[in-house]
């Protein structure tokens, strides 16, 4: 029986000289991978740019629970970004974006409230006239939450330093490996309240925001060990040096 999802692309690769794999983040089913014709022509040219990083579309499902790989048929886009492909800055991050959601999102379920959360986050993206080196950074904290991972900053002390694991502060001798400094560590806490209604305010400098991607990849990184490294962020070190 055919039924209508709705998916965001995160990534396009090559199969064979005919077709290519589309993994879609679906609100209906999570995380799916179809098998798309390449083909040539006009037709094929408004199908791959329907088929961008963080593009919407619309799709028309016949499961087989058999398949590895669903079969992709018509696509129409239910989102229209008339700024992230074509401003630099947000074209880098929308790279970044889909590259870090193609392994954080690696076997999810369908979670309506993560996928509305993305959404909203590009139609920000999208329409934002300030504050876009300093998206990508709130963003990852605005998912935190979402991934399951956010941390307790309700229990800083001065001296404390911050332990992954526990994702909290604890006294040095407590903490288990690895962990934020205590020098590093009283920034924690501002960082977290950090949002996209507040990030206009944000004054940071290229050291500043690197420092704090980094580390925030790296909280990640260890609870998400199959994130890696990302390819991504070293066009934002680019785009920002």
């Amino acid at each position: 029986m055919s039924e209508k999802i709705h998916g965001i692309v995160l990534n396009v690769r090559k199969y064979n000289d005919r077709h290519n794999i589309v993994t879609l983040y679906t609100r209906e089913r999570g995380r799916m991978s179809f098998i798309s014709p390449t083909g040539s022509g006009k037709a094929s040219n408004i199908r791959r740019a329907r088929l961008q990083p963080l593009s919407v579309v619309e799709t028309d499902l016949n499961y087989k629970s058999t398949a590895e790989l669903q079969r992709l048929g018509s696509i129409s886009p239910t989102e229209i970004w008339r700024d992230i492909y074509f401003h630099p800055v947000k074209s880098a991050i929308s790279l970044f974006i889909s590259e870090f959601l193609v392994k954080l999102l690696n076997a999810s379920m369908s979670d309506p409230a993560l996928y509305d959360f993305l959404i909203e986050s590009f139609r920000l993206l999208d329409k934002l006239e300030r504050g876009e080196n300093d998206f990508h950074i709130v963003f990852l904290i605005s998912l935190l939450p979402f991934s399951g991972i956010q941390p307790d900053t309700t229990g800083y002390k001065e001296g404390y330093v911050f332990d992954y694991s526990a994702g909290a502060f604890v006294a040095e001798f407590e903490a288990k490996c690895p962990v934020v400094g205590e020098s590093d560590a009283r920034f924690i806490p501002f960082i977290s309240r950090l949002n996209f209604s507040n990030m206009k305010c944000l004054r940071l400098t290229t050291i500043n925001r690197r420092q704090i991607l980094y580390g925030i990849l790296n909280y990640y990184s260890y609870h998400f060990p199959g994130l890696g490294s990302l390819k991504s962020v070293d066009i934002l070190k680019d785009l920002f040096s």
